[in-house]
């Protein structure tokens, strides 16, 4: 029911009437038709050609026009305003009642017809009709200019959020004590649930962090920007050993939706005088150590990923690097990309790839997996890659 507040929506409706007392009684007609909650405002013009120029300066929803006029006739308005993108609704009055005359009427752009001599039911019916058919349509168009503005709003957001998760990332070129850290971020969408960290700890450590939170997008990524928060040094005491951190880091992760998440992540820490590097990791995929001998993975002690049992316990281990050689950390989507054709690239075609590399200066080497990576999976986002690249001097 009809709120009696609510302002009655207006119908812009355009008369064209070459005769001025057919075109006084369709109006009145038209007047008496109008429906609860609509207001017609009617606009008269007296041949095609001057209803055309109305309606270059005027937007209609209803047109109503006779066939035969003077200068201009009701077919050749209807054709001129439907090639001008006019999306009035056009409704035709014509003596002529032979079926190829009402087929060419319509196929010149016209949306309905009445043959004259007709009846003031008829004309009701049909404007009732088409005022349904208007009012649907401006309803659809609001719904889309709506769901546009929500849309952008969200893009707007989004575009934020994802300025915010990069800037959690390392800076280019970090170098500590002639230690050479090269890495590489690209998210599947917008938002990814990577996430990587290195920075100093004290004068002689640096502390490191990889994380791939489960599944794409924001809620991934909330949870990756949560637990790389829960990391940070001014949150975190990085003094303490590995598989400490991992216990804490693991204890922060909530899924508050039960969306089933978790996360992998090693935690590592380099002395950069020494070169002993601690590390521990929850369910992520092995680093490899690249050296003169060749390309092998360190096998770390592994605990299930975090957020899947909070009593998980974890496991620290400790590697001498010697100088030249090179630390790689890696997310699992860097190594499960897809080719249309041949399939996943794979863990030992990778590894391949970073033994016929590692002569590579660092920088060079990164952009060449990066490269290798794209060619096999055409450029076509499909998870996160991230990877993490410590030179040892």
């Amino acid at each position: 029911m009809q709120n009696a507040s609510a302002p009655a929506k207006r119908m812009s409706i355009l008369l064209v009437e070459d005769t001025f007392s057919e075109r006084y009684y369709i109006a009145s007609l038209i007047q008496s038709f109008q429906p609860e909650g609509v207001e017609f405002i009617i606009t008269q013009c007296e041949d095609g050609l001057t209803a055309f120029d109305t309606c270059k300066l005027h937007h209609f929803d209803l047109i109503i026009s006779d066939w035969r006029m003077p200068n201009m006739s009701g077919v050749e308005l209807c054709k001129r305003l439907k090639e001008a993108s006019n999306p009035a609704f056009f409704l035709l009055l014509t003596g002529n009642d032979k079926t190829e005359d009402m087929v060419f009427a319509m196929e010149t752009g016209a949306d309905d017809y009445i043959t004259k001599p007709f009846l003031a039911s008829v004309l009701k019916v049909k404007i009732l009709a088409a005022v349904r058919l208007i009012q649907a349509k401006k309803l659809i168009i609001d719904s889309n200019l709506e769901l546009e503005s929500i849309l952008s709003q969200k893009q707007t957001e989004l575009k934020q959020a994802a300025a915010l998760q990069q800037s959690l990332l390392p800076k280019d070129n970090l170098i500590f004590d002639n230690w050479e850290i090269q890495h590489y971020f690209e998210p599947a969408a917008e938002l990814a649930g990577d996430i990587f960290q290195c920075f100093r700890i004290s004068e002689d450590w640096i502390g490191f962090y990889v994380i791939d939170v489960s599944g794409h997008g924001a809620p991934s990524a909330m949870l990756s920007f949560t637990l790389a928060q829960g990391l940070s040094p001014q949150r975190m005491d990085w003094q303490l050993p590995p598989e400490t951190l991992m216990q804490r880091l693991n204890l922060l992760f909530d899924d508050p939706a039960n969306l089933g998440q978790f996360a992998t992540v090693i935690i590592g820490k380099i002395n950069t005088q020494t070169h002993k590097v601690q590390m521990c990791n929850a369910g992520h995929p092995m680093p490899f150590l690249l050296s003169k001998l060749g390309v092998n993975t360190l096998e770390i002690p592994s605990g299930l990923p975090i957020g899947i049992d909070n009593n998980s316990q974890y496991k620290s281990a400790e590697y001498q690097l010697n100088s030249g050689e090179q630390l790689l950390l890696f997310s699992d989507g860097v190594y499960e990309v897809s080719h249309p054709l041949h399939g996943m690239f794979g863990l030992e075609r990778f590894k391949q790839r970073c033994l016929e590399a590692k002569a590579m200066p660092a920088h060079q080497l990164l952009k060449h997996l990066i490269y290798v990576l794209n060619l096999w999976k055409q450029n076509d986002p499909q998870d996160d890659m991230s990877l993490l690249l410590f030179s040892a001097p």
